[in-house]
């Protein structure tokens, strides 16, 4: 207990200094662009338009339900019923799901920061101690854990569980399995309320189906490429119509910086189709404040597609390519300059309704577009000029 509460107190620390940090910056120079510290001349670089960073909400990004207004659950943290035993909880950063049947309980992901209190450490809950606080779920077993993929900050706290509960079987695709195998556990504790061991591995793999049973509880996983990275998966409960993909599609928010880290990003781009081949009401992302519905899905979409067709465009406007000119013997610094010319003409050109290809005023529909979207366009960008998969 005492490991946790100092790694707890260490993020607080940290989350304190990272505050300060931004605060310090957008004091400074509230813009999301880069700059191209003055080489260019006035009026001809991308970056000088720039839209300020306000870190305002538009309506669709606000938390459903509420935390600032006292309306979760569990007062820092919140457990939702979606239907029938199939329940979310989520810290407003992270989300988890969990199924409970008379026999036991299938969870999927153990993001170690559920539970943590920031406001006050000492009153943390691990994630076994939120679920066993519903009243269908107290006091049975888990039964069988599902890893998502191997980010630590969704399954760091699994080994909670297995210590928990030695003999429950932990499902993944293979390649997560494999993923995980090389890990040293030497970086352990740089999450908040993450154990001093490493996610134990996998004793079920599979490649590309797999359905799990327990009860009347079904869950079907799949695995349609490397969305994001090798190994992430598609959990699908049909009885309930909730499909699961993690760190892809953040309902009313852009992706994560630079297109949530995708390792793969034509089949990041894919995977929105695919979302949408699957006969889903709930949609869940892993991320931020509320469920997501089909609705969510195709404006991610609409963004994504958005974002390509204006890196394309950018590519393909020869004027970016001056900066070569003004410095030929430093070839490397100038490309660098050249490639956040290109992101931030394709930041200007899809923030702007005007503009972007679908009309949609992104600033007004998504959280973060005023500072995420610069690197989205920058990550799609190198893509697009360099993966021949394109």
């Amino acid at each position: 207990m005492s490991s946790f509460l100092e790694n707890t107190s260490r993020f607080r620390r940290s989350m304190q200094f990272l505050a300060a940090l931004t605060m310090l910056v957008l004091a400074v120079n509230a813009s999301a662009y880069r700059t191209d510290h003055g080489l260019l001349p006035s009026g001809s670089s991308q970056c000088e338009t720039h839209v300020p960073i306000t870190l305002d909400l538009p309506a669709n990004a606000e938390p459903i339900p509420d935390p600032f207004n006292g309306e979760y659950s569990g007062g820092f943290y919140h457990v939702e019923e979606i239907d029938d035993r199939l329940f979310y909880v989520t810290d407003g950063v992270y989300q988890a799901m969990f199924l409970v049947d008379n026999l036991g309980i299938i969870l999927v992901d153990a993001p170690p920061s559920i539970g943590v209190n920031q406001a006050d450490p000492a009153s943390s809950v691990s994630m076994l101690e939120i679920i066993h606080g519903i009243p269908e779920a107290k006091g049975k077993p888990i039964r069988k854990m599902v890893y998502s993929h191997t980010h630590m900050d969704h399954i760091g706290a699994a080994s909670i569980i297995k210590d928990a509960y030695p003999k429950v079987d932990i499902i993944a695709h293979r390649e997560t399995r494999e993923q995980l195998a090389r890990g040293t556990g030497e970086l352990e504790g740089l999450l908040p309320g993450s154990g001093a061991n490493p996610p134990p591995l996998p004793n079920k793999v599979f490649g590309n189906k797999k359905t799990i049973r327990l009860g009347r509880q079904v869950v079907q996983l799949s695995y349609k490429g490397p969305i994001h990275e090798p190994g992430n998966i598609f959990i699908y409960a049909p009885k309930q119509k909730v499909l699961m993909l993690i760190d892809v599609i953040f309902p009313g928010w852009v992706p994560f910086t630079n297109l949530a880290l995708a390792e793969d990003i034509p089949s990041f781009i894919d995977a929105h189709d695919k979302v949408l081949e699957v006969d889903f009401d709930v949609f869940i992302g892993g991320h931020f404040n509320r469920l997501g519905s089909r609705a969510d899905v195709e404006e991610a979409r609409a963004y994504i597609l958005d974002v390509k067709r204006n890196a394309l465009s950018a590519l393909s406007d020869s004027s970016l390519f001056a900066i070569f000119g003004l410095k030929p013997r430093n070839g490397l610094g100038a490309f660098n300059i050249y490639l956040d010319q290109v992101a931030c003409k394709c930041a200007n050109l899809t923030l702007d309704q005007s503009d972007t290809p679908s009309g949609t005023p992104w600033l007004e529909r998504l959280g973060n577009a005023d500072i995420s979207t610069l690197t989205h366009c920058w990550e799609m960008a190198e893509a697009i000029r360099i993966d021949p998969s394109f």
